[in-house]
Order: structure tokens, then sequence, then C-alpha cells
């Protein structure tokens, strides 16, 4: 007998069918992978599943008995648990208080026994290999600690059915490692995993089973052995996008610039809050410059401190050889210094606004006369950006909170480029974004820099860094350690040198 089976799902929103008539099995003890471009249905089935959404149509099955639930907590206490990519955990609690959040052990009285619950949230971190006191603050941890503890979490509901949506977009190579092994003791146990990710890699490497959407359909459920990388891109995509990276064409190594002065120079950048440590480097016009480091090494610290979203406490800026104050984000954005975050959606957006706000947010001078927004000027800006942006959306009006993770990503590279950025940060402008966004992204990012603007990009995925840059910067501890150039940069030195080996 299946553990969950879904027959005929649908659900709509406005303007959308985001599930048409999606049915599938998954069995007790698997690893099964949903893969699909953002906007596929694969998020949108999860929330049904779990009562966040309500179908439309269709049934689901949970061990041979059909259910409908309407909240989360109805799915919990049937035994399925999600942990969502955008965790939205409550800081201020201990790990032990969240963990029982709603359900802390107390006497016939009502008297919380904090001491148990401690003692069995100290199993719980144990069995998930996190070396935490029970009662630290959540706001203490890591990012990749929070997600262990949500797993954790998920074991004291004794889920039978952990889904999880991109639980390694924000961990190191180590750190998903560790996630691995705790997903394949769990396996043993037959508890079944429901694991969304657009790294193919890992797919590869961790799955049973692969189930590919497009469009709200299900196009191909088969086992992960008889998939290929490039099957899955044609199936999640419609077609065939060639090779992942697309040409570097004519960026120069510094060497061979001659007395060129770099569009941006950064000198002795330190801050003591972030730990930066006196960093300097120049960026050159039409080059895409890479930022390599693990978690923790000051990629994004550094971002935020060249764009004035952190106090700098010593160093200077320079464009075009000219220094420039930049003191806030708005000094920034004036010099023509723009920066797509990490975490889009609680810095790089404002979720509750439409697609054309956002867009025109940083150019509404550019839109105004005598103090006065044209909407005429702001509709024809964000309808010429979306669309060269290719966000999938009902209108420019459509609520930006209401798109997809990539569509999201999307609108914010728009809202820059509707600015005339002279020089671009981009701070790891992929992560969780499908196969055939990235595609379009690293093509975007080429066709920035042949128009001479200057590019800066982070990434977690070396890969990447060795695809689309000209030249890459290897972070450690706060300091620029190394610099590659040519054959230089390749993973297997990347890594080397950021891990210190």
């Amino acid at each position: 007998m299946a553990l969950l089976q879904v027959e005929n799902i649908c659900k709509s929103f406005p303007g959308v069918k985001a599930l048409d008539n999606v049915s599938l099995v998954y069995e007790k003890g698997e690893v099964h992978a949903m893969v699909g471009e953002n906007g596929a249905g694969k998020t949108t089935l999860m929330r049904v599943i779990t009562g966040i959404y309500a179908q439309d149509e269709g049934s689901i099955y949970f061990e041979g008995e059909k259910v409908k639930f309407h909240t989360t907590r109805e799915s919990q206490d049937k035994g399925i648990a999600i942990i969502h990519q955008e965790l939205n955990m409550p800081v201020n609690l201990s790990i032990a208080e969240y963990m029982f959040l709603g359900r802390m052990p107390a006497t016939r009285l009502g008297v919380v026994k904090r001491g148990e619950a401690e003692k069995k949230c100290a199993e719980l971190l144990k069995a998930v290999e996190i070396e935490r006191d029970p009662g630290t603050k959540i706001s203490e941890l890591t990012v990749a600690e929070q997600q262990l503890v949500e797993i954790a979490r998920a074991l004291s509901l004794n889920s039978k059915l952990i889904i999880m949506d991109e639980p390694t977009s924000a961990l190191n190579k180590n750190e998903t490692a560790n996630l691995f092994k705790i997903i394949r003791s769990l396996r043993k146990q037959e508890v079944a995993i429901i694991y969304i990710s657009h790294k193919m890699d890992e797919i590869f490497d961790i799955t049973d089973r692969i189930t590919v959407m497009r469009d709200g359909r299900v196009i191909d459920t088969k086992p992960t052995k008889d998939f290929t990388h490039k099957e899955i891109v044609v199936m999640m995509t419609g077609k065939d996008l060639g090779d992942d990276y697309f040409a570097k064409e004519g960026a120069a190594a510094p060497a061979d610039r001659g007395q060129e002065t770099p569009i941006l120079s950064v000198r002795n950048i330190s801050s003591a809050a972030r730990n930066l440590k006196q960093v300097s480097f120049d960026l050159y016009k039409g080059e895409v410059l890479g930022i390599a480091g693990l978690l923790g090494a000051g990629r994004t610290e550094l971002f935020k401190a060249i764009f004035g979203a952190d106090r700098k406490t010593g160093g200077e800026i320079l464009l075009n050889g000219a220094p420039v104050k930049i003191n806030s984000t708005i000094d920034a954005v004036k010099a023509g210094i723009m920066l797509l975050p990490e975490d889009r959606k609680t810095e790089g957006l404002i979720l509750q606004m439409s697609i054309q706000d956002n867009i025109i947010e940083p150019s509404l001078k550019a839109i105004s006369k005598a103090g006065l927004v044209s909407r005429k000027k702001g509709k024809t800006l964000a309808q010429e950006y979306t669309a060269r942006m290719r966000v999938k959306c009902t209108s420019e009006e459509q609520v930006v909170g209401n798109l997809s993770g990539g569509n999201q990503q999307k609108v914010v590279f728009a809202k820059w480029l509707a600015a005339h950025p002279k020089v671009l940060m981009l701070d790891d402008p992929t992560r969780g974004i499908d196969v055939g966004s990235k595609h379009e992204i690293y093509g975007l990012i080429r066709e920035l820099a042949n128009q001479g603007i200057g590019v800066i990009f982070v990434s977690s995925e070396m890969p990447e860094l060795v695809g689309v840059c000209d030249r890459v910067l290897v972070m450690r501890d706060g300091e620029i350690v190394s610099e590659a150039v040519g054959a230089a940069i390749n993973d297997n030195n990347l890594m080397m040198i950021a891990t210190g080996t």
C-alpha cells in the first residue's frame, strides 16, 4: 500500500492553472525528487498535500485513507511535515520551546516541564548531529542549523512523510553531506522524503525516483537511474538549452588592460561588526568578477559595505577613478552601484506591492515631473522590463508575493536594470532557481558585461563561478586571500583556497 497517493489534483489561482490533473504515488522509505522550473506547480502541490491550500478537484489518500486537510496541524497529526525553503522560525524562542511549540510537556495543573522538554530536545538534536544546548535561542543558530532543527522537529512529530523544499540552498558541502546522512538514516526507518531541488547532482545522488513537472502537469515519473541530466532539463523546459554557460567574450585580464581605469575600485574596506579586514580589489568595465568563499567568509558582508547597507569603519570607493561617498543605499544607487541581495524576499522586494511598483521604485525620479510620478511612464517601464526578463505573470499589476521564487528574482533583476546600473553586484542570484531560469540569468550576465556594465558575481556553487566569471577572487575570514584567472579558475583550486587546504 502506498504511503501517499494524489489523484487528479487541480488548483487554480486568478489567471493561472497551477495544477492540472496531477496524479502521483509516494512509497514508504523512498526519497522522491520533484523537479521543474519555478512555477511548474511543485510547491503548490506540496501546499495542497499539507493543508495550506485546498484543491479545487481531486483526491488525496494517506495510508489508504481518503483525507482532506484544512490546516497544517491536521496534516502534522497524520504524520506529514514540511520544511519550507524560506525558513520563518520564531527567533526569540529557544530550540526546545520551538521544538515543542504548542505541545510542551506539562503537569495536570498545566505547569510546563521544561527539564523534560529540554531532555527530549537534546536527544533529537543529537539525532541530527547538532551540538547546541536546547536553551539556545533560534536567533543564534546558523541557517544550516535552523534547517536541521526543522528536521529534528519533524522527527519529534513522528512524521511518516517529510517534505524538504530546497533544503541545501544555504548549506555548504559538509553540511549537505551531513543532511544526506540523515536522509539515508530516515529512509532505513521507512520515512518517506519528498525532495524538491534544482541541484541535479544532489538529485542523482540521494533520490530513488524523480517526478518532472511543467506548467502544472506531471511530465514523467521513473527511477532516478533511468533518467539522464539532459533528459530532465529538456522535460522541465520543453527545449534543449545547449551548453550550461555562455561563452566568455571580450573580457581581458587586468594585466592586459594597460592603463585602463577600473570602473570600480575598492580600497581597504573594513567593517568591525562584519569582520571585513581591509579588502581591496578592482573591477573593470565589461568584466564578470566572481567572489568565491564558504558561508561566513565575508562575501555578503563585503557587498553590503560597498552598497552602504552596513557601516564601514575604513577604506574608500572609487568609481571610474573618482572617489565617491557611499554612506547609504541611496548614495549607492545614485552613483550607479546596485545590489541584487542574497535574500530577495526581505531585502530585494516589497512582497505586498505589485510587480510594477517594485520595478519603478529605484527609478521614481526619472519618471517624475515636479515631484509627481507619471503612472503612464511607470507602466511603460514596468512592461518593458517585465517582458525583457520574461517574468511569468498575469500582468505587471500582479502582487510580487504571489509569484514563484524564480519570477520574484527576475523582478529584482528588472528593477535594477530599469535604473541603468554601472556596477551590478549579484549575491547568489541563482539560489533556489530552476535550471531554465539559471540559463537565462547566465545569458543576461554575459549580455550586461558585453554592454560595458561591471558585474560582481557571488555564488555558493563553484561550477557557476568557473562557467560564468572572467576572474575570481577568493575570500576567507573577511579577507581576499587569492585571485584566480585563466586555467586557475577550476572547482578544485577554488575550493582548496576557500577552505585553506
